[in-house]
């Protein structure tokens, strides 16, 4: 059941539509997803529904749903291998969640430390959606029967609350879900902010010297890099004195695949500016095949909403083979295909 029908381990991971992927992101999440589809199943999603439990612009939000997947494509995921759609085409999501929201407690969805973060200051006025999100999360997982989610260290308070609603479900109804794992992989380089080395790279930044984007044109990355903040004094070394200077090593280290040390004595006497031209010069032929492929891609907008309607199909079918489980489980009665809306062709 947690597998697809060529024997490969599903697994379910998702992105909102931001638009855009930071140097942080490619290397934390994109790029682990394409290496970990070789050998799995992979179900990727570019996540619209959760956009929505901030302020979303309508006019944006579906040029931005297609900007990500050009970026996902242009990254290496591949649509042949894996599926990957817009959550929003596949109506199970909002009904499975449903499901699960009244299964879920007040207490349990209050102590999400995201929720705590996100609610902090907003008192009664906070958007229920916030409170709800990881509950969709657990939808979007569990829907597709998938035995592994790969994520962040932080997210592992919401696998183990997706894991609980797994098993509360199927002790109360019987075995319908799988129960999934989180797939936490090694701690790798922490990549932070350009000009506050205190806080991590963020997408959802309203500073754009702070981040650096898988899109960013040479010219552009170059100045972030050259505008980024450094520590006191000129020598090129990291340490706790330096949160600066150490950042950007752990960029070079990262981009170039060698050790900080060694970057330490190549750089040696040299002072800030030459290290900063030569990391420009790292990031952008680092960056290069992804931001020339996407370039490619992002301006065929009709080859972009095919990929997406055939993975809407796609996830749609696995969807509702667990959605008429749920349906007979809940006592819903026989869920009838003229009920579930065929999903519209695109482009």
């Amino acid at each position: 059941m947690d597998r697809a029908e060529d024997g490969r381990t599903r697994l379910f991971s998702g992105i909102q539509p931001t638009g855009e992927i930071h140097l942080g992101n490619y290397l934390g999440a994109v790029r682990r997803w394409v290496e970990l589809q070789r050998d799995h199943f992979g179900i990727f999603s570019v996540v619209d529904l959760h956009a929505l439990t901030l302020p979303w612009d309508p006019a944006r939000l579906r040029d931005q749903v297609v900007d990500t997947t050009a970026l996902l494509l242009a990254a290496g995921i591949d649509p042949e291998r894996s599926v990957l759609f817009a959550q929003s085409e596949v109506p199970a999501h909002a009904e499975l969640t449903w499901v699960l929201t009244c299964l879920a407690r007040m207490g349990e969805l209050r102590r999400m430390i995201q929720f705590k973060e996100k609610s902090r200051g907003a008192g009664e006025s906070v958007g229920a959606g916030v409170l709800t999100y990881p509950v969709l999360q657990a939808a979007d997982v569990l829907l597709y029967r998938a035995a592994g989610v790969p994520v962040g260290e932080d997210q592992r308070q919401h696998i183990e609350l997706m894991r609980d609603l797994a098993e509360r479900f199927n002790a109360s109804f019987g075995p319908v879900f799988v129960v999934p794992e989180a797939w936490v992989g090694e701690a790798g380089a922490r990549i932070m902010a350009l000009d506050d080395p205190t806080e991590k790279m963020s997408k959802s930044s309203p500073r754009p010297g702070s981040k650096i984007l898988v899109t960013d044109p040479p010219d552009v990355l170059a100045r972030k890099i050259r505008s980024a903040v450094t520590d006191s004094g000129r020598d090129v070394r990291a340490g706790a004195d330096k949160p600066a200077l150490t950042n950007l090593l752990t960029i070079y280290s990262v981009v170039e695949g060698v050790t900080v040390t060694e970057l330490e004595r190549r750089f040696a006497g040299r002072g800030y500016s030459d290290f900063k031209a030569a990391l420009a010069e790292a990031v952008i032929e680092f960056l290069r095949p992804v931001r020339e492929r996407y370039e490619v891609l992002v301006a065929d907008r009709a080859r972009i909403e095919d990929v997406l309607a055939a993975g809407a199909r796609r996830a749609a079918a696995m969807a509702e083979e667990t959605m008429v489980d749920v349906w007979a489980a809940t006592g819903l009665g026989r869920r009838r295909p003229a009920y579930v809306a065929p999903v519209p062709e695109l482009g």
